[in-house]
């Protein structure tokens, strides 16, 4: 089943730390990307025809590396990744659970990781 992509801009600091504290009730991909390139454009588009999250289990961001430089590397430094792009970030409980970069980023890993993070999340409810 596909679902609508319903990105959001992630162009502030202030956004990102946001979405860092809402991870800890409902997980956030970042996907960071240059509009200007081509492998970007094309990564974006092969994980869109190919989504099939619902939105009701993750919310989307999107951020733009060369408008957004600050912003992109407060994302790179706290989620400890070698800045890339296009790279995929989830993230999970108010930190990186899971990243991604170029060709390796498909829709596929993306919902093992959430079904790995929820079952996790589960587990640990059940041990307090």
């Amino acid at each position: 089943m596909s679902y609508p992509l319903n990105w959001k801009s992630l162009s502030t600091r202030a956004e990102f730390n946001r979405l860092v504290e809402d991870s800890r009730e409902k997980p956030a991909l970042i996907f960071k990307h240059r509009p200007s390139s081509p492998e970007s454009t094309q990564a974006l588009q092969k994980l869109e025809s190919e989504w099939s999250i619902s939105p009701e289990n993750l919310d989307l961001y999107l951020l733009d590396v060369m408008k957004d430089k600050d912003v992109n590397e407060a994302v790179t430094e706290m989620a400890g990744v070698i800045n890339e792009y296009p790279q995929v970030l989830l993230f999970a409980d108010g930190v990186t659970m899971y990243d991604e970069s170029r060709e390796m980023i498909n829709v596929k890993k993306i919902r093992l990781a959430l079904k790995i993070i929820n079952r996790t999340f589960k587990w640990m409810e059940t041990r307090v």
